[in-house]
């Protein structure tokens, strides 16, 4: 947990020059909104392979670790399914119906009934379908859903999931395991969007992300602002953060 404080103060320290208080005062209320944008930022920078060293969320034990603490359990997050296309057998269950917030998708399985044999478990395959794969799968007998094999296909769009089966059994609950959003980081002192008090509420990343954190806020706010210099700082601390 990293205080909403201390992200306010070292904002403040990094956009002004100490010695002087050259540059601008930022406003609480656009504090909280470039920590907010910069902490959503920061997560898809550790699920997206589009980084410097070429690595997803699985990279390795530190970007894993770095994201730990927003991630749900299978256990937690049992979904009913509801036939949506019988020509294609797909079930489907709304992202939407998961608490807290879903965010990004990891991973899942299903517990399926087919004749006398109920509860099994079938796993989904390990990275979603592409929706212009599915049909081509669902017709090779190499990849095409099999309650036998234990395995399955799904798929995402329109907030929803989609799983599917080869007709001969009947999917139960879907398990999910997946990034949540994180708390937003609010600050006392202004009155927010929907009219009521802000309140001070601290950031849940863990405490060495703080840096990684700030630059990317930093960045924001400088580049609002013309801070063409402290724009350039932060973006250069980012190639090092990692």
């Amino acid at each position: 947990m990293i205080l909403a404080e201390r992200l306010s103060y070292k904002l403040d320290q990094r956009l002004n020059k100490l010695a002087t208080n050259i540059h601008q005062q930022i406003q609480v209320e656009d504090k909280v909104l470039a920590l907010n944008e910069a902490q959503i930022k920061l997560i898809k920078q550790k699920i997206d392979i589009n980084n410097n060293f070429r690595l997803g969320l699985d990279g390795n034990k530190k970007r894993y670790q770095d994201l730990q603490f927003l991630i749900e359990n299978f256990e937690d997050h049992g979904l009913t399914l509801t036939i949506s296309d019988k020509n294609l057998n797909r079930y489907l269950t709304k992202t939407s119906s998961l608490t807290p917030r879903y965010m990004f998708y990891i991973d899942s399985y299903l517990l399926a009934t087919k004749g006398e044999c109920r509860d099994r478990k079938i796993f989904t395959n390990a990275d979603l379908i592409k929706h212009s794969d599915i049909t081509t799968l669902l017709n090779n007998n190499n990849y095409k859903p099999s309650f036998e094999y234990q395995e399955t296909l799904v798929d995402i769009s329109s907030d929803e999931i989609h799983v599917y089966t080869d007709g001969t059994f009947t999917p139960g609950k879907l398990y999910v395991s997946y990034i949540r959003y994180p708390k937003e980081i609010d600050l006392e002192g202004y009155i927010k969007f929907d009219g009521t008090d802000s309140t001070t509420v601290n950031c849940e990343l863990e405490d060495y992300l703080e840096d990684e954190l700030l630059d990317l806020a930093v960045e924001n706010l400088a580049q609002y602002t013309e801070n063409q210099s402290a724009a350039v700082y932060a973006k250069q601390r980012q190639g090092t953060d990692e």
